[in-house]
C-alpha cells in the first residue's frame, strides 16, 4: 500500500510529534504589508501540521539586489503571524520562495542566497542540528505517523540551486507570459546533490509521501515560473517516481496567487495529482486583477480569492484534497483512495 504525496512547498521545524496525524494546511504567499484575517479560518481547522510553502513574507527589491528589505519584511511579519495560537495545535514546516529568498524569481546566481538563509533560519528558530541548518540549500524530510502508517515529508528547494529560466519572446502572450521552454540538459531545478538526496529519500520506507515544492509541477497552462519551464527536469522528476514504483503522486505547490487542483500521469502511467494553494492575502483577482487561465490538466476552476489548502487523512484509508477561502468555505475538493501496489521497500 502505497501514496506519495509530492507538495511544491515546505517542511517542519521541529523534532516529530507523537500523535497521529489528521489535518495538513499548507498555505503560501502572505505579505507583511496587508491584512491577514484568513487566520481566523485556518485557526478554526485545529491542523496538526501548517506547511508555509514560500513567499512566506515579500522582502525582494526591485530596485537593487540585496538583502535589507528582507529583514524588514521578516521584523515586521514576526508581529503579525500568530505563531503562539498556531503552534498550540500545529507543528510548523517552512520552505521558501523567490519573495522570501530575496530576488524576484530568483535562483542560484543571487549574490546574497546565503545571507538570506540565515535570516530564514532566524526567523523560524531552525535548531543548529536540524538538516536545514545542515543542508547548502534548505531541502530536508521528516517522518510521521497516522493510522500506523509511516508519513514521509520530502521538501524541496527549488531556489538555492536553480538555473535561470529562458525569457519570453512574447511577454504577456498566452502559454509564454514570462518564461518558454528550455530544452538545455545543463539546466536544473534542483542541482546534482539535490537530486541524488532526492533520490535516496525516494527509496526509502514510506506508506505515504508528502513532497513539497514550492513551484508548480503539473500546471502547463501559463508561461510564469513552473517546473514544466524545464522539460528535461521534469521528466526526470516523473522517471522518479516510475522508478520507485509509486502509485499515487499528489503535488502541493504555491507560488501561483491562486489556488487550483490538478493531474498527470508518468510515462508509466502512474497518477500524480498536484494542489496548488496561493495567496494567503494577496490573491490574483484582488491585488492583479487576473482571470481565469488555460487549465489542460487541472480539475475544475482556479479560485483567485484568497485561500489555503487542506489535506485530512482519514480513517477509511483516503486522503482528500480541498481548497477552501477565508471563511473555512470548502471551493473544490477531491477524495484519493489508498491504492494496493507493490510493497514498500
Amino acid at each position: 500500500m502505497r501514496i506519495f504525496i509530492f507538495i511544491i512547498l515546505l517542511l517542519s521545524n521541529t523534532s516529530s510529534f507523537s500523535q497521529d496525524i489528521k489535518k495538513i494546511i499548507i498555505g503560501s504567499c502572505l505579505t507583511q504589508e496587508s491584512d491577514q484575517p484568513i487566520w481566523n479560518a485556518i485557526l478554526n481547522e485545529k491542523s496538526d501540521i501548517f506547511i508555509f510553502a514560500g513567499d512566506n513574507v515579500y522582502g525582494d527589491d526591485r530596485n537593487k539586489e540585496g538583502i535589507n528589505k528582507l529583514k524588514k519584511a521578516y521584523l515586521q511579519q514576526k508581529k503579525i503571524i500568530p505563531f503562539k495560537s498556531l503552534k498550540e495545535t500545529n507543528e510548523i514546516i517552512a520552505i521558501w520562495d523567490d519573495h522570501d529568498y530575496g530576488k524576484n524569481d530568483g535562483g542560484e546566481n543571487f549574490h546574497y542566497k546565503n545571507e538570506a538563509k540565515k535570516l530564514f533560519l532566524q526567523f523560524w528558530e531552525i535548531p543548529k542540528s536540524h538538516q536545514q541548518n545542515l543542508s547548502e540549500g534548505l531541502n530536508y524530510e521528516i517522518k510521521k505517523k497516522s493510522n500506523g502508517l509511516i508519513i514521509q515529508f520530502i521538501i524541496l528547494d527549488v531556489r538555492y540551486f536553480k538555473s535561470n529560466f529562458k525569457p519570453t519572446d512574447k511577454r504577456d502572450a498566452p502559454y509564454k507570459e514570462r518564461y518558454i521552454k528550455d530544452w538545455s540538459p545543463s539546466k536544473t531545478m534542483l542541482g546534482d546533490k539535490q537530486w541524488t538526496w532526492l533520490s535516496e529519500k525516494l527509496d526509502e520506507n514510506a506508506d505515504i509521501r508528502f513532497l513539497i515544492s514550492s513551484l508548480q509541477v503539473i500546471a502547463e497552462g501559463h508561461g510564469f515560473e513552473k517546473w514544466g519551464n524545464f522539460p528535461l527536469e521534469k521528466k526526470r522528476l516523473y522517471s522518479l517516481v516510475d522508478k520507485n514504483k509509486i502509485k499515487n503522486l499528489i503535488i502541493l505547490s504555491g507560488d501561483r496567487h491562486r489556488a487550483g487542483i490538478y493531474k498527470d500521469r508518468t510515462g508509466s502511467g502512474s497518477i500524480i495529482y498536484e494542489l496548488t494553494s496561493s495567496s494567503l492575502n494577496l490573491p490574483a483577482g484582488r491585488f492583479y486583477g487576473v482571470k481565469e487561465e488555460p487549465g489542460p490538466k487541472r480539475l475544475g476552476a482556479s479560485f483567485l480569492d484568497e485561500n489555503y489548502g487542506l489535506i485530512e487523512i482519514n480513517e477509511n484509508n483516503k486522503i482528500s484534497l480541498s481548497i477552501k477561502d477565508i471563511n473555512q468555505e470548502t471551493i473544490n475538493k477531491i477524495n484519493i483512495p489508498f491504492i494496493e501496489s507493490s510493497p514498500t521497500h
